[in-house]
């Protein structure tokens, strides 16, 4: 009967001081009482409202939130956090343990041993909007880009004379069109290599396509006999401009000593390669060697 009384002793407690109970019912704040087990014991107005419907006949913590697992309310002896989402919020839980001695004539009922129940606070935070903002800003991150022409002399004695000027046009178009296509800017620096900029939100459609740019250069064909390869060399995640611009360069030299025809996302310390002869392949190990610019 222990574990059916419990919360009949905690209301009546809250009910005892009324002024406190009050307090906790109108704050705007979720917050609810649970056992050691995860047993909802009682919860205010707001957190009522939260997991209305057929979550209001939930009395586990966990089946709210399966984030909270048996092992986290275990090992729980100090203040934690845990992130979780409800519907279409995300919250984050904090869980505080608390020591209750003595529910006024709970000594009687259960003897002073078992009136020294572990009980643990439950507040949720609202960081849906936080989170959103914080992703619009990771979104608007400029990220750097290099693209080198693997084989451009090559392609160019490939062709006749006459036609070189068209095949370069044609070339300078699909990378133009490919990055304006992203909202980005796109800037020449030599015959054979570009520098482009777009916002951190369109890398994710880039690795969703597996970097389309790779096959669509080799469809250019005025009568050259070679097709045209590039390499992609993109920096993201960076503490400055600059850095990213530095990982443009080192992923660059990697898709360049892969034997091109690749692209290579520097994303801090990991690595990712598209395309090329190879399958993608990801690693979260530090790049200790600075490869040396042209």
């Amino acid at each position: 009967k222990r574990k059916g009384l419990l919360p009949g002793l905690v209301d009546f407690s809250a009910d005892y001081a009324w002024v406190q109970k009050k307090l906790l019912m109108d704050l705007d704040i979720p917050y609810a009482m649970t056992d050691e087990t995860g047993h909802i014991l009682w919860m205010n107005q707001c957190f009522s409202e939260l997991v209305q419907g057929e979550k209001s006949k939930i009395r586990s913590i966990s089946v709210l939130f399966p984030e909270i697992t048996k092992e986290v309310l275990e090992k729980l002896k100090e203040k934690c956090s845990i992130h979780t989402s409800l519907g279409d919020g995300k919250y984050r839980v904090d869980l505080k343990p608390v020591r209750i001695q003595g529910i006024g004539e709970a000594e009687e009922l259960f003897g002073a041993e078992e009136t020294a129940n572990e009980m643990i606070a439950v507040y949720l935070f609202d960081e849906t909007e936080i989170l959103r903002c914080r992703q619009e800003i990771n979104d608007q991150k400029m990220v750097a880009g290099l693209i080198y022409l693997d084989n451009y002399d090559e392609a160019l004695e490939s062709v006749e004379e006459v036609r070189r000027s068209l095949l370069t046009a044609l070339i300078d178009r699909k990378i133009n069109k490919y990055i304006s296509g992203m909202n980005g800017i796109t800037k020449k620096l030599e015959k054979d290599k570009y520098f482009f900029a777009i916002k951190q939100r369109y890398v994710q459609e880039l690795r969703d396509n597996r970097f389309s740019l790779l096959e669509e250069v080799k469809t250019v064909n005025i009568g050259n006999e070679m097709k045209v390869t590039l390499s992609i060399g993109i920096g993201v995640n960076g503490s400055t401009y600059a850095q990213n611009y530095e990982f443009s360069r080192i992923a660059i030299e990697l898709a360049l000593g892969r034997g091109g025809d690749q692209a290579v996302v520097k994303d801090n310390d990991k690595i990712s390669y598209y395309g090329g002869k190879s399958q993608q392949m990801e690693k979260s190990t530090r790049v200790k060697a600075r490869v040396k610019a042209h």
